[in-house]
């Protein structure tokens, strides 16, 4: 229990303070702040779950036992599926196209908007462009005159995207 207690202890102070770093600033490269926070999080983690363990008799976990470090891992697992979760849920938000549109014509007018609103608005030159530069910032791609040329990255990128289209039949084969 006491790895449970921590991970969602730990994920929370973690969330708040991903929240507040966004709020601070905005960040390039937003995969690497969650990363690095949760890298940061990590000794949290772990000194928090020492700590309960320590001065909460029903919280006292022997880590010289095989129950004390499956009670450690478990919480770990926890934090790395609430991790999952929340950059997933994080991209959505911060990428989602679908979203994005939906907010816009939640604030138009009577909540409509017509298809040349919503293009004034989210060009698809705009979109385009933008998520091109995503791909380039993050070294999938890089840029030789007018082509673009696919990196290591990229290619190791486009395999593993391509092994999970062929189980889930997504897109052309």
């Amino acid at each position: 229990m006491t790895g449970v207690l921590m991970a969602f202890g730990s994920f929370t102070v973690y969330v708040l303070t991903h929240w507040a770093a966004c709020w601070a600033r905005p960040w390039p490269r937003p995969s690497r702040l969650l990363n690095l926070l949760w890298l940061a999080f990590l000794p949290v983690y772990l000194a928090g779950f020492l700590a309960l363990s320590h001065n909460y008799s029903s919280l006292a976990v022997d880590l010289r036992t095989a129950n004390g470090v499956i009670n450690l891992l478990n919480g770990l697992l926890i934090e790395v599926l609430l991790l999952i979760g929340y950059i997933a849920f994080f991209f959505l938000l911060e990428r989602g196209l679908s979203l994005r549109v939906t907010i816009e014509i939640s604030r138009a007018p009577q909540g409509r908007m017509k298809l040349a609103e919503i293009m004034r608005v989210y060009s698809y030159d705009y979109i385009l462009e933008k998520r091109l530069g995503q791909m380039l910032t993050m070294d999938y791609w890089r840029k030789d005159g007018e082509d673009f040329i696919s990196t290591a990255k990229g290619r190791r990128f486009a395999a593993a995207n391509k092994l999970v289209w062929k189980l889930l039949r997504i897109g052309k084969e």
